[in-house]
């Protein structure tokens, strides 16, 4: 049986109280303000009614769209839904978004656990998405802001961040993160710092075997590899050239010239 599309008035609509997107897009909204504008709604919102009101469901973006044109009505599907079911349709539609960013999608899947109270199983076979991948996503979303911006602007990847938290000291962590964010290294020299770290650990603790293993990692301890910006390969930190790339492909970079830091 077909859904019906009723016409509702915008100001009997409230918007979520939790808006799930860290940010929306202006520009996006006002190219789909303009789309709406030559075409018409294509995709109805989808509503639940509540205390002689609507809340949105599902549709955010469109209703933003709407209120840009100055429109007074939109094209709905109002719907009977619970909380639980409302949070399961927005977090399918959230996934469905361009241009999500990865706390965002943790963010969703979180949303589902805990306010849909599903388990990760549910969430898997609800999204299509592996166990494996929600798992991740959820471990970065309950990281601090800077990691997660870090991944957000595609500074390090998600995998180079799992490769670091292999690391079993806070302030060891702390340490070779900012290193890593400021270099922007990939996994490969993630690794290459991850198997250092556990071989000085190692080296202290046999040193000094009379005595437990210290906490954390002085200053002095500084990985020995960085990202080749070619390449994206690991390259010795002696080795490097001004632009950061390994020798080898420092012959291969058209006219320039290599010149030791």
């Amino acid at each position: 049986m077909e859904e019906q599309i009723q016409l509702i008035l915008m100001d009997l609509i409230d918007r979520p109280v939790k808006i799930s997107r860290e940010t929306i897009d202006p520009e996006r909204v006002r190219e789909l303000a303009e789309s709406i504008r030559e075409s018409g709604l294509l995709q109805p919102v989808i509503l639940r009614s509540q205390n002689g009101r609507f809340e949105m469901v599902a549709g955010d973006r469109r209703y933003l769209a709407h209120k840009l044109l100055g429109l007074k009505e939109i094209k709905a599907i109002v719907k009977e839904l619970d909380d639980r079911e409302t949070v399961v349709i927005r977090g399918i539609e959230n996934l469905q978004r361009e241009n999500l960013t990865p706390s965002e999608e943790g963010r969703v899947y979180l949303a589902l656990k805990e306010e849909g109270n599903m388990s990760m199983s549910e969430i898997a076979r609800k999204t299509g998405k592996a166990f494996a991948t929600i798992r991740r996503y959820l471990n970065l979303v309950q990281q601090p802001d800077d990691v997660r911006l870090a991944i957000d602007r595609k500074i390090i990847s998600l995998l180079t961040l799992e490769t670091l938290q292999e690391i079993d000291d806070p302030e060891a962590f702390k340490y070779h993160f900012e290193m890593a964010a400021a270099n922007g290294i990939t996994e490969k020299v993630a690794r290459l710092w991850v198997d250092d770290y556990f071989k000085t650990k190692a080296g202290e603790f046999y040193s000094n075997s009379n005595n437990p293993p210290p906490g954390n990692i002085e200053g002095e301890l500084k990985p020995s590899y960085v990202t080749c910006e070619v390449c994206q390969g690991p390259c010795e930190v002696k080795k490097i050239r001004n632009i950061l790339v390994c020798p080898e492909c420092g012959k291969k970079v058209k006219g320039s010239q290599v010149v030791k830091s």
